[in-house]
């Protein structure tokens, strides 16, 4: 099912700072509480929400799996094995009030309620409280998007990578449909009409599939570096536990997986969400550091 909240409306509706920390969260693999009204509105933002995680494999819950046991064991094949696309639980509106006498986890849940089943807002959080100290509550009332953390406060977040994710699904998509344009424009030889000419030039379809598949493309060379990240500092932790004294500095890690769209720091945050393990032991911080990067740049 196409989303009807698409990328291009979640940025104009949130703006892109508000925009920004809800991939964060995402990226974070927080839970994720969808509060409307209305049950159809709920389902369209659950799945415009989730797919903003192409790059995890979703599970819909009181579908693809109902009892806690089930739950657990698709928790544990995760954690077992890190070659497995990470997950994305989801769990649509006429679901979720089955989640409170069955899960008892929600990390990397995106849950949708609608408040018609009975349950208050102040209800819903509460409940939610009781399983998870630390969520994100998106309210949807009349069109309007409100985001609101619990357990967490915005300055917790830096949402630099995130900022210029935005910008580069916003301005690769404008430079390529430039250049359609561009090239239409050229190979028009007669004028026609002001009407036919607006017709022929409006790509607003394409316009998502691109931009879309820009936000993607950019995801996914995230998550693959945080790959690679994992790969070697695996190996270096396992070094270190054998008795060897090893570390890498952040711009030595950043080097070695090529990529420097964020920093060491960002990208430790990225797998550890992912993956569950905290690698920051394996990487050198500190003045001399610093000093010994500089020297190393003198010589390329």
């Amino acid at each position: 099912m196409e989303p009807t909240y698409t990328l291009k409306k979640l940025i104009e509706i949130l703006g892109k700072n508000q925009f920004a920390l809800l991939l964060r969260i995402v990226f974070d693999r927080y839970p994720i509480i969808i509060i409307g009204d209305d049950q159809s509105e709920v389902d369209n933002l659950l799945t415009g929400i989730t797919s903003l995680a192409p790059h995890r494999h979703e599970y819909i819950f009181w579908s693809d799996f109902i009892e806690q046991d089930e739950y657990i064991q698709l928790c544990q094949e995760e954690q077992d094995d890190f070659n497995v696309p990470r997950i994305v639980f989801s769990s649509p509106p006429n679901a979720s009030k089955h989640i409170f006498d069955k899960i008892n986890k929600l990390k990397g849940w995106i849950i949708g309620f609608d408040k018609s089943n009975g349950f208050s807002k102040e209800y819903i959080i509460d409940a939610i409280n009781n399983i998870e100290k630390q969520f994100l509550i998106v309210l949807t009332e009349q069109n309007k998007l409100k985001l609101t953390l619990i357990g967490l406060k915005n300055n917790n977040f830096d949402l630099t990578f995130e900022k210029k994710l935005i910008d580069k699904a916003i301005q690769k998509t404008e430079v390529a449909l430039e250049k359609m344009k561009r090239v239409l424009k050229k190979r028009i030889k007669s004028t026609p009409s002001n009407d036919i000419m607006t017709a022929i030039m409006r790509f607003d379809m394409e316009e998502e599939k691109i931009r879309t598949n820009i936000f993607i493309q950019e995801v996914q060379a995230f998550i693959q570096a945080g790959m690679r990240s994992l790969a070697i500092l695996s190996r270096i932790d396992l070094l270190r536990e054998l008795g060897f004294k090893i570390e890498l500095s952040g711009k030595t890690l950043l080097q070695t997986i090529d990529y420097e769209e964020v920093d060491a720091d960002r990208m430790l945050q990225l797998v550890q969400a992912e993956y569950g393990v905290d690698f920051s032991p394996c990487i050198r911080h500190g003045r001399m550091v610093q000093v010994g990067d500089r020297i190393d740049g003198f010589w390329g």
